[in-house]
């Protein structure tokens, strides 16, 4: 018996349709469970770590080595951790006190800070870290329009606190 090309064709196009189709549920599912909705700016959509997103709201004078942050639009709020090269921490703690007298501050950890800062948090008992603050209005992007940035001691981290 011979087969006719569009009949072969045909077969192995429903024959791929129904392979392809079959997937395991625990993989549909997680992959509609990791499924964020679209265009969502909750402010329970976690931290971020993009650079370019970030540079957004703020301006710095020296590119970021690693930065993570999270955006409250409800609040008007965001903070920021972003460490830079040991030089440029430097250099950014001098740009920011021309801002300002500093102040010592003392900050809560969150879980999702960097684990440098988590480890020097859980040190103190308190989950805090120390360090010194300065006014942020220099490197801020409206609508944030007031804040801090405090260098966290021993470190080359610098905590961002902005809001409208």
């Amino acid at each position: 018996m011979q087969f006719s090309g569009p009949f072969v064709l045909l077969t192995l196009l429903i024959a791929a349709s129904f392979v392809t189709s079959c997937s395991s549920p625990n993989q549909n599912s997680a992959n509609a469970a990791g499924r964020a909705p679209s265009g969502s700016n909750r402010a329970d959509a976690g931290p971020k770590d993009n650079v370019d997103e970030l540079m957004i709201l703020v301006r710095l004078p020296f590119q970021p080595e690693e930065v993570v942050w999270e955006e409250n639009p409800e609040k008007k709020t965001f903070l920021a951790v972003i460490r830079f090269s040991s030089e440029n921490a430097t250099k950014l703690a001098a740009e920011a006190a021309k801002n300002g007298q500093p102040t010592d501050e003392s900050l809560t950890v969150e879980t999702w800070y960097p684990a440098e800062l988590i480890a020097q948090g859980e040190l103190t008992g308190e989950s805090t870290v120390k360090g010194r603050s300065y006014p942020a209005e220099a490197f801020l992007n409206p609508p944030y329009t007031k804040g801090r940035i405090t260098r966290i001691e021993n470190t080359d981290y610098f905590i961002l606190q902005a809001s409208s």
